[in-house]
């Protein structure tokens, strides 16, 4: 056991609100942890506003977005929403950023994603003495962007990747500026009460959906994911019938993972330079919300 600290993400449509706001509660109550990220999607429930309402719940742990695509934002009313969180919560609020889908020009992009957030921290800083600039991550799957940002955020949040890309990622960043940051990674772990088997064709699948992405895809070929992750697309008997997980994946993701294979996992990602490791659980449609509660509960006493 280790007394390092650890973050969630608290995704909405894996965890209901309320399920997300009793969990939140509980780990509150936990020195172990951290962070809660919300991770945010195009459809369904917002991160902020999920976010607001663990803040205004909870008295010591930070939370935020885990990531909003910054730019289809207005910037003006977004700064006024990150004030309030700030103000309201003893600024312990979040602000996880990405770009979303970077485009036919991903430089400009990202050019334009840095320059909103000087914009927002310099508003910030002109604002009121009770709410300061937020501790903002940046979503990164490469180095290059992760270079880019790491003079104008406070955290690096990486995503679906093994601990030697990590690594590289980490290695690349501190080679062009040492400075302290922190460096989080989404350790994305599946959940099943019905049987091994619905876990592993949970985590196999979301590599399939996310793989879709041309940025995801580019990144599971630099981590040596890609080839395991056709062979899945090739060979769809998996779905149904008798499971054998390709190891490459099991590099980057778990599926119902016993306590042992769970600190391993998490410290694989410490030795490689990742300094917040925010576990990212998933759980099958219409799973029971006492096995999620209890799941959270034992990673949170295993770590």
């Amino acid at each position: 056991m280790t007394t390092d600290k650890i973050g969630f993400a608290l995704r909405p449509g894996v965890f209901a609100p309320q399920e997300i706001t009793e969990i939140a509660l509980a780990l509150d109550l936990s020195d172990r942890v951290s962070r809660i990220f919300v991770p945010d999607g195009r459809s369904g429930y917002e991160s902020l506003e999920i976010t607001s309402s663990i803040l205004a719940l909870t008295k010591r742990v930070r939370a935020g977005s885990g990531v909003i695509r910054l730019l289809e934002h207005d910037p003006l009313l977004l700064t006024r929403r990150v004030q309030t969180l700030q103000a309201l919560s003893s600024n312990r609020f979040i602000f996880g950023v990405g770009t979303g889908s970077p485009g036919a020009e991903p430089g400009k992009t990202v050019s334009a994603m840095l320059q909103r957030l000087d914009e927002l921290k310099k508003a910030c800083q002109n604002f009121s003495p009770e709410a300061k600039a937020p501790e903002i991550y940046v979503a990164a799957l490469k180095v290059g962007i992760a270079k880019r940002a790491v003079s104008r955020v406070d955290g690096i949040l990486m995503n679906f990747c093994s601990p030697r890309h990590a690594a590289e990622l980490i290695a690349g960043v501190r080679a062009a500026r040492d400075t302290e940051i922190d460096f989080a990674c989404y350790l994305k772990i599946f959940y099943s009460s019905q049987s091994d088997e619905a876990a592993q064709r949970l985590m196999l699948q979301e590599f399939l959906n996310y793989d879709s992405a041309p940025q995801y895809h580019e990144m599971f070929v630099q981590d040596g994911n890609a080839k395991a992750i056709s062979s899945l697309k090739e060979n769809e008997g998996w779905k149904s019938g008798p499971i054998e997980v390709p190891k490459e994946l099991l590099r980057a993701s778990l599926a119902n993972p016993r306590n042992d294979e769970l600190v391993h996992y998490v410290k694989s990602f410490r030795q490689a330079g990742v300094t917040q490791p925010v576990v990212y659980p998933y759980f099958p449609n219409g799973e029971g919300s006492e096995f999620k509660t209890e799941t959270v509960k034992a990673i949170t006493e295993s770590l």
